[in-house]
């Protein structure tokens, strides 16, 4: 029974480690204007000086719009050179709008990266292993002592509590949609939120970031 408790408890860690997501969205808005995006043509572009994640980003959003019969580009495709850091004022946006336009572009669906937060994060393990006894267990003598009890807790084991310490990064992106071919005041037509904790390796945080925005942006 032992080593049935162990094995269940390194199964549960398994499933949770591989289960576990570091892309989640933390908020949302959408305009009912946003299903026709999927009669438009669609700009994706990540703001960032990274080439690399830029490049990848892109793809990755550009792969799942297009799963989802949206036409969409990557900017780095259209737009290789263009430097996405520098702000710029009311005259440029306007005149990149009007280039975007020109290119056949009708919806802008723009990543930007909002706030970078490091944290703290103290995780323990050890402590008591357990299994739950399914069957009846009798125990005492005469009327009043005499009842089965359907559950029965055992402590089979016990670990040294550890506690580790370890510092983190959160990524909060924001994901904003525009439509071009609406009056100023209504080319918005969503907002999605999303936080990456503490992710590991590009390729992974981008394919899961990619869907759960798609997923979001289309549902």
């Amino acid at each position: 029974m032992k080593k049935e408790v162990k094995k269940f408890g390194l199964l549960a860690f398994v499933l949770v480690l591989f289960n576990c997501s570091t892309v989640q969205v933390a908020n949302s808005w959408k305009d009912v204007k946003t299903p026709s995006i999927k009669e438009k043509k669609v700009l994706v572009v990540s703001k960032t000086d990274n080439d690399v994640a830029r490049i990848q980003f892109e793809s990755d959003l550009v792969e799942n719009l297009n799963g989802n019969q949206i036409n969409a580009t990557e900017s780095f495709k259209i737009f290789p050179n263009i430097n996405l850091t520098e702000d710029i004022d009311e005259s440029e946006i306007k005149e990149a709008k009007e280039n975007l336009k020109s290119n056949g572009f009708d919806v802008i669906l723009l990543t930007v990266l909002k706030n970078v937060e490091d944290y703290t994060m103290t995780t323990t393990s050890g402590g008591s292993s357990y299994y739950i006894n399914t069957y009846p267990l009798y125990y005492g003598r005469g009327f009043r002592r005499g009842f089965y009890r359907s559950f029965n807790t055992y402590y089979v084991d016990y670990e040294p509590i550890r506690s580790v310490t370890s510092e983190g990064k959160k990524y909060i992106l924001e994901t904003i949609t525009y439509d071009l071919t609406l009056p100023e005041d209504n080319q918005l037509l969503s907002v999605i939120t999303t936080e990456i904790d503490n992710p590991e390796t590009l390729g992974v945080t981008s394919k899961d970031f990619s869907k759960k925005v798609i997923k979001e942006l289309i549902k």
